[in-house]
């Protein structure tokens, strides 16, 4: 009985394979803000997991790609938000400009 339970303990790839799973799917959709490194985050806790039980390639593999996925993820997140400010402070402004020079939405 103790053999069994000690063989499904070092058998058992299941973390590792959902570490890889979700740094695939942070890789995937890393073009959606702030999703990769969600899916990242969530990869490298299972895949944490499975290293620290038994060290094989699918927690090694599940790491890199998701610290890939929180890295590159966070980096395009950043500069998407930046983006979006950028966006809506020039809007803001030619709004002000069109409101000043008596266009459209000025007071009558």
């Amino acid at each position: 009985m103790k053999e069994e339970a000690n063989e499904k303990k070092h058998g058992d790839n299941s973390c590792g394979v959902v570490g890889v799973v979700f740094g695939i799917l942070s890789l995937v959709f890393i073009i959606i803000p702030v999703m990769g490194p969600i899916l990242g985050i969530i990869g490298v806790i299972f895949a944490y997991r499975q290293n620290k039980a038994s060290p094989n390639k699918w927690a090694k593999a599940g790491l890199w790609m998701c610290w890939i996925g929180i890295v590159v993820g966070t980096v395009w997140s950043v500069y998407y938000i930046i983006g979006v400010v950028k966006f809506v402070e020039q809007y803001q402004q030619q709004l002000a400009a069109l409101q000043a020079s008596g266009g459209v939405g000025a007071p009558a």
